[in-house]
């Protein structure tokens, strides 16, 4: 569905997305599709707090601008008032479910063109509408059809960039790492927080995963833990038959730079298996029924278990698990 954006230039362009990191990181390839359907106008990207980190990472976007807590009001009213200043040609708003943060923003930035699903609320807000989401519709198709209204070249992939300092800082990092050195096949686990299910594989399970992977001499693991989730991360790692490390706390920029070396990232659907993804490493995560249809990455270098649940991990079996790894671990070569 094309819809009309008129015959005046395009020559400022704002994008809306209040969600989380992983939320952003799945919606790059919209933004490297916007960046290429108006390449001289001048793209800003407003973003929740959550997803702050994630902003040195984005190459497609000439500003940010970051929506602080709901009680820093100051930081309301300055973004607000930045909008207001400094009015676009072109509003989308990328959430797909009605926001009423993002519908107030948009309703700010004063653009004359403002773009958006159909959530059914708020429409007075936007002049330009395409149909809402499925429920099983794939985050992917969702920005295929965004792209598709404004007549933008669209590919699935995920793509993010390291800046080149962060980089170095993630080099030096790894170089610190215990069992860092050598040609072995590396696997970085991220378990997730796994004191949440049922969206997160169990401990016991996990560890009982990496210790038959530990029973295979070209494999070496390394752990991953985000923030709140080290000291159970730490456990699982410690308990392993051959401890394994985990790796430096940095910021996500940091934190991509060391996950961009790996041949594969393990574990529970979080924003680092997007961010993995993003930065070309093959994963391989636990998936439930929702997962899978809505948020797996694209591509055959993603693989995984796929529960009999739509809303939980725990039917996935450690035998389960530990074939579909295997297997997947033998398809990557070309990746890899």
């Amino acid at each position: 569905m094309r819809v009309d954006l008129g015959t005046e230039p395009i020559r400022r362009v704002t994008g809306l997305y209040i969600g989380r990191i992983g939320d952003v990181i799945v919606a790059t390839p919209f933004l490297r599709a916007l960046r290429a359907r108006f390449p001289k106008a001048r793209l800003r990207l407003v973003v929740g707090g959550r997803a702050a980190g994630v902003l040195p990472l984005l190459p497609f976007v000439d500003e940010t601008a970051v929506l602080d807590k709901p009680l820093r009001v100051g930081s309301h009213l300055k973004l607000a008032w930045t909008m207001l200043r400094e009015p676009c040609d072109l509003l989308v708003d990328l959430n797909s479910s009605f926001s009423k943060t993002s519908t107030g923003l948009a309703r700010a930035a004063r653009a004359r063109l403002r773009l958006s699903f159909d959530k059914g609320r708020g429409p007075a807000v936007f002049n330009r509408i395409i149909p809402a989401p499925g429920e099983r519709e794939h985050m992917s198709e969702r920005f295929a059809r965004l792209a598709e209204a404004l007549g933008a070249p669209y590919g699935p992939d995920l793509e993010l960039k390291v800046p080149p300092a962060d980089d170095a800082r993630a080099e030096a990092l790894l170089a610190g790492v215990p069992g860092w050195s050598g040609g072995a096949f590396k696997i970085l686990i991220h378990p997730g927080n796994i004191t949440r299910p049922p969206a997160f594989w169990p401990a016991e399970r996990l560890t009982e995963l990496c210790a038959r992977l530990q029973k295979d001499p070209t494999l070496r693991l390394f752990f991953l833990a985000g923030p709140g989730e080290r000291d159970t991360v730490s456990r699982i790692a410690a308990g392993l038959p051959a401890p394994a490390p985990l790796l430096p706390a940095a910021p996500l920029s940091v934190v991509g730079g060391m996950v961009r070396r790996m041949n594969l990232l393990a574990g529970s659907l979080t924003s680092t298996t997007h961010l993995a993804a993003a930065l070309g490493v093959p994963t391989f995560s636990f998936y439930e029924g929702y997962t899978q249809t809505v948020w797996r990455p694209r591509g055959a270098r993603h693989g995984g278990t796929v529960s009999d649940s739509w809303s939980g991990v725990g039917s996935t079996t450690v035998d389960e698990a530990y074939a579909a790894l295997k297997d997947h671990l033998g398809r990557l070569s070309p990746w890899v």
